[in-house]
């Protein structure tokens, strides 16, 4: 009997243990918690991709001090001078040997190895950085009091994190660089390679920088056994009065192996610091104090909100966070006030205004059931009240015509298929028109589709670094880019292009960038390529540029005269001939005068100098202005650029 009381207490016991395990703060709901959000607006990886598409720069933390002074600019080079000085109380006069700066090209990342995790704040995602294939190395010299000074290589582990408070829409980046004691990464190595940007391993013990994109740091400490137990400031002049010589001391390098054969002995390679009491290399670097209570504002490393580099709180260094410039040569976006601009890429506006169910700027929801797509029944139409057929009719087909009217028709009434054509205003006409500049402007001006389209990539453009464009063939296949860059992007020819025929061929020259409105002579190569594979459906085709300030399109008047035109741009060896090149250099870029329009000019005196067999279009754009129709444009017989009188 006391065997079964026994057995009944431990089922009971064991019943309201596991009741409650999900209350405990290690439990696996808890896990879940920490590690999972619902809901539509959670940031997620795509998210994180846009995001970084549109980042200008992407530098490591800079914990040099020639990113520090107020006189230095990126294109100061202090390792040119004979005699760097450091700073008033740290004056020692030497030959500089630098180590190599970090290149942005050499940090890429790693979105295979995202991680996405939450806490009570925020949503994160984070992306590790293989900075230098694996090559950076940070060179750290410690000095702790009453100890002698420690030299160390370390491989740093750097990722970007971005990051959205609950409960918002806006998303942050930073980049989070972890240095950890050599004692630590010989135990931890492994767990280094997935640490949090906030370290999750309670034995984690060094440095932690959090910088912005530009390289600024935001905040740095020191962490021991899992928690901050030090803030790191930098010891700047004004800051020297501040802190004592007691205080342990820091100075670490971050160092790209992989662009230099540098390898001399870099702990020999040093020179005393007065102030600090410790070495540091003749590379630029400054020692940065390690502190527990902020001697400035009295609190502890949690609670000090001081700047890292001039100790005060509110920030006096004037330099901005963003490009690390005093004054600040960011072109911050006057909508959202970021760099780089985070407005909707659909409205343009931020926080973004777009329909919530269709997700369009211009909403395109039903008007009657207000769902996209469409959900009513059309069998619930009320037969005595045939307003949806109401409207004007095509005189071909009798079906309504409904250019531009969201409104919803019945299944019994025929809708008219056509659009006006530009030439002779025929809703259904099949008839192709001669080839000639002005009726193609107003066949281009008169496409809804294509306008549309090209509308779209200019509001993108505005803000991309990377070319984009669209090839469209005589079946409305549109085709996409398999690659694209900040400066050209190309399709897979076997695999999308063989055996079509190409009706619209266009790309963007991104605006953000700076780059021309005209094409380039690769541009035209690859024009001429696809002509002579067959792959042009020359009565219909048009190519062209979206840049800044508009669209150009360029037609075949002349096939004859385009065909050896094609064969001279673009010939057996893939070059342009030497003809095709100096008339390029004498036309286009050796010519320096006019608007950015202007430059139009140019390519025809270079098209026509050439007896290429095209003529040029272009329809003038802005981000609030998309009014303007295609103008064929000619240089007259006083060498002007002007429009072509179509009349």
């Amino acid at each position: 009997m006391k065997k079964k009381k026994l057995i009944f207490i431990l089922a009971l016991f064991a019943a309201l243990w596991y009741s409650c395990y999900d209350d405990l703060p290690g439990s696996w709901k808890h896990k879940q918690e920490d590690t999972q959000k619902t809901g539509d607006n959670t940031m997620r990886l795509d998210a994180a991709k846009r995001y970084y598409s549109h980042i200008s720069q992407l530098v490591l933390p800079q914990t040099q001090d020639k990113m520090h002074g107020h006189e230095a600019n990126d294109s100061t080079d202090v390792t040119k001078d004979s005699t760097h000085i450091h700073t008033d109380t740290c004056r020692h006069e030497h030959t500089t040997r630098s180590l190599p700066d970090v290149q942005g090209s050499n940090i890429i990342p790693l979105w295979n190895e995202y991680r996405e995790w939450s806490d009570s704040t925020s949503n994160y995602v984070e992306i590790p950085l293989n900075v230098s294939g694996g090559k950076l190395c940070a060179h750290k010299t410690m000095k702790r009091k009453g100890e002698k000074t420690i030299f160390e290589r370390i491989k740093p582990e750097c990722m970007l994190v971005f990051e959205q408070k609950i409960g918002q829409k806006s998303v942050d980046c930073y980049m989070v660089t972890l240095i950890g004691e050599k004692s630590y990464i010989k135990k931890h190595k492994k767990k280094m390679k997935t640490m949090r940007h906030l370290p999750d391993d309670n034995a984690f013990t060094g440095v932690w920088y959090k910088s912005y994109l530009s390289g600024r740091i935001k905040s740095a400490y020191y962490y021991t056994d899992g928690k901050r137990t030090h803030k790191i400031f930098r010891t700047t002049h004004q800051q020297q009065s501040k802190y004592s010589k007691d205080n342990d001391f820091l100075s670490v390098n971050l160092v790209d192996r992989s662009l230099s054969t540098y390898s001399i002995d870099w702990e020999n390679d040093v020179y005393y610091c007065a102030f600090c009491g410790m070495y540091h290399t003749y590379d630029g670097g400054g020692c940065e104090v390690l502190i527990e209570y902020c001697t400035n504002c009295g609190q502890n490393v949690n609670d000090c909100s001081c700047c890292y580099y001039c100790g005060n709180n509110p920030c006096t260094c004037n330099v901005c966070f963003m490009c690390g410039n005093d004054p600040c040569i960011c072109d911050i976006c006057p909508t959202c006030g970021y760099n780089p601009c985070i407005c909707c890429f659909n409205c343009g506006n931020y926080p973004c205004t777009c329909c919530p169910v269709c997700g369009y700027s211009s909403c395109v929801c039903c008007p009657v059931c207000g769902d996209f797509p469409c959900t009513c029944y059309d069998g619930n139409t009320n037969p005595d009240n045939p307003d949806d057929c109401n409207g004007p009719k095509c005189s071909e087909c009798g079906g309504l015509i409904m250019d531009g009217i969201a409104t919803r028709a019945s299944a019994s009434c025929p809708i008219c298929p056509g659009h006006p054509c530009a030439v002779c205003g025929s809703r259904h006409c099949n008839e192709v028109h001669i080839n000639d500049p002005c009726s193609k402007s107003q066949l281009l001006s008169g496409d809804a589709a294509f306008r549309n389209k090209v509308d779209l990539f200019f509001d993108n453009n505005q803000t991309s670094q990377i070319e984009d464009g669209w090839l469209k063939t005589n079946t409305d296949e549109y085709i996409s880019p398999s690659n694209r860059t900040g400066t050209s992007l190309s399709y897979d020819y076997s695999g999308q292009v063989a055996g079509k025929l190409i009706t619209e061929h266009y790309h963007c020259h991104p605006a953000i960038t700076g780059q021309s409105c005209i094409t380039s002579l690769s541009d035209l190569q690859k024009m001429a390529f696809y002509y002579q594979r067959g792959n042009i459906d020359v009565d219909n085709y048009s190519f062209g540029v979206i840049s800044g300030i508009g669209c150009l399109s360029i037609i075949i008047t002349s096939e004859e005269l385009f065909a050896v035109f094609a064969d001279r741009v673009f010939d057996e060896n893939r070059n342009a001939d030497e003809g095709i090149k100096d008339a390029w250099k004498d036309k286009v870029t050796d010519v320096k005068f006019g608007t950015a329009e202007e430059s139009i000019g140019k390519l025809i005196r270079f098209l026509d100098s050439t007896e290429a067999g095209v003529s040029v279009m272009f329809r003038p754009m802005s981000p609030t202005n998309k009014s303007d129709n295609w103008t064929t444009k000619i240089v007259d017989k006083n060498d002007q650029y002007t429009n072509n009188n179509c009349n």
